[in-house]
């Protein structure tokens, strides 16, 4: 009896010292979820979710972002047989080789993301590596992947290509990989636009030129829409003009939308078409998906489905709302319906929520929206969500979007590793490293999250975060920031270690004022000697700042 009790005494402190192992072992490897191995959870006082990179400072966001151009301009191989980079004839790239290893590639969309991330990296960096990257990409892009001028989508770009193709045009989903001259017509506005704001940031017209060209195919072949049919099919043959595979609902409508206003604004090409054009597919998504929340199709290699719902669309058309000055000029009822777009994006697609920080995941279908792609959700689509809440909090005050904002851009750090390899899903997910999910649309939300909501950026730190405008220089000084912005008139945000003592535009002072309804400038404390300062200028788009 004795004996038996010492046995079973001793199998106990074997289990208790087994447990107490598994709890040191569990200390050490303190991750914020399984899929995230990279780098432990940086916990605030409360046990909620930091950024893993130096959070005391708001270095988190800054890093990772630097991580990522760094891996673009730098680490990138050339591809030993088609002699250029891997990121222009692949989307997915091996993590120990760094080639690429799927079977399609998506260089419209991922071009287009590259353009937005750009023009908010560009301002608050003065990196001029990224301004000749993006610009090699969408050379490669008017190159190698521009449909013929005497097709029926003439001179517009391809949205698709075949893994290691040195040109585009195949591997659309659904269609044989030979078949050639297949496009989604939604990346025909998306890199439209970027063709458009590359124009802007350059002077180079031929850029405007491609942007023009993408608008007249599109303003030609718009149609009204209704509850079964998007205002252009989701996917054609560019040669005939054909619906391919039924393919007459899906894609971002709010892609071309961007570029139509664009083109608009700097009164280029036949404006008429493109405002009626326009016009038609703004109030498309107005009467259907942004009531209905029927938001599919978008990505290329994706099989029909429309049951098979994202939040990509849907966010997407929340950031343009939200970037104009006044929402209520596009949108009589923005507050309600980009509100509505983020609950519906949190309670279909969230993902934990991880000490307080919602990851977001990509699309599925009903009933319980898990199709894609992983329990941890995207970084890339998390830290979307993130931003759009940064941006809706930046214009109402909502408190909780605030949070929100921060958490599941926190969240989103832990995707990206210290070698600049940036994950799309975390681990257990089959090809995980693509340059659209970890790099160009993922860039971007940072960017627009610290230009909403500067106290994001980093402490101690002098930063352009964002301007209405597309800006073309930069430079910074120990105690001074100047630069150019392509509109004379504009506005900008900037978080600096100094407090101004004079602001010019064009050599003219301006005035320190309590709001920006006329030009002027804004001073807000943002302790530590942080100032966040907003600028309106009228008159010119040359600009100083100096402390």
């Amino acid at each position: 009896m004795f004996l038996g009790k010492t046995i079973k005494w001793a199998i106990a402190l074997m289990i208790f010292i087994s447990l107490e192992s598994v709890c040191l072992a569990q200390q050490t490897n303190h991750y914020v979820n399984a899929q995230l191995p990279w780098h432990q959870a940086a916990l605030d006082s409360q046990g909620r979710l930091l950024a893993w990179y130096e959070p005391e400072k708001n270095l988190g966001y800054d890093h990772v972002v630097r991580l990522a151009w760094n891996f673009i301009e730098h680490t990138v191989p050339i591809d030993p047989k088609a002699g250029v980079k891997v990121y222009l004839i692949n989307a997915v790239f091996d993590p120990h080789t760094l080639l690429g290893i799927n079977w399609q590639h998506d260089p419209a969309m991922l071009y287009a993301t590259f353009v937005d991330s750009l023009a908010g990296w560009y301002p608050y960096s003065g990196d001029e590596d990224a301004v000749k990257t993006v610009q090699a990409m969408l050379d490669y892009q008017l190159a190698h992947g521009t449909t013929p001028s005497d097709w029926d989508w003439p001179n517009v770009p391809f949205s698709t290509s075949c893994n290691n193709s040195a040109n585009y045009g195949r591997c659309l989903q659904d269609m044989p990989q030979e078949f050639y001259g297949g496009l989604g017509t939604d990346k025909v506005g998306e890199l439209g636009t970027g063709y458009a704001l590359f124009y802007e940031m350059t002077g180079d017209k031929k850029y405007l030129e491609a942007a023009l060209n993408c608008a007249n195919a599109l303003a030609k072949h718009v149609r009204p829409g209704d509850a079964t049919h998007t205002p252009w099919p989701f996917r054609v043959d560019a040669r005939t003009g054909a619906v391919i595979d039924g393919e007459e609902y899906g894609g971002m409508t709010v892609g071309p939308v961007r570029l139509f206003d664009e083109l608009i604004r700097l009164k280029a090409g036949d404006t008429a078409s493109f405002q009626k054009a326009r016009d038609v597919a703004w109030s498309w998504i107005l009467k259907y998906p942004m009531h209905t929340m029927h938001w599919s199709g978008y990505f290329e290699d994706v099989p029909k489905n429309m049951d098979n719902v994202n939040q990509t669309v849907p966010t997407m058309t929340a950031y343009y709302i939200l970037k104009h000055q006044d929402p209520a000029s596009v949108d009589s009822h923005w507050m309600r319906d980009v509100g509505r777009i983020i609950d519906w994006t949190r309670e279909h697609f969230g993902r934990g929520p991880y000490f307080g920080a919602w990851g977001v995941d990509e699309q599925g279908e009903p009933p319980d929206y898990y199709g894609c792609c992983s329990r941890a959700g995207l970084g890339s689509d998390s830290s979307r969500w993130g931003a759009i809440n940064a941006m809706y909090y930046e214009k109402t005050g909502d408190a909780q979007s605030r949070e929100n904002a921060f958490r599941s851009l926190n969240y989103a750090t832990y995707f990206a590793a210290s070698d600049g390899k940036i994950s799309c899903c975390g681990q257990g997910f089959g090809g995980q490293y693509w340059f659209s999910d970890g790099y160009g649309d993922y860039i971007r939300h940072f960017m627009w999250a610290m230009a909403a909501i500067p106290a994001f950026a980093p402490k101690g730190q002098n930063h352009l975060l964002g301007s209405s405008s597309v800006v073309q220089k930069v430079s910074y000084g120990d105690r001074s920031v100047t630069y150019r912005t392509f509109d004379r008139e504009a506005r900008e945000v900037l978080r600096l270690h100094f407090k101004p003592v004079q602001v010019t535009a064009g050599g003219a002072t301006l005035h320190e004022r309590q709001d920006l309804k006329s030009e002027g400038y804004t001073i807000q404390p943002l302790g530590g000697g942080d100032y966040a300062v907003r600028v309106h200028h009228v008159n010119s788009n040359e600009i100083s700042i100096k402390g």
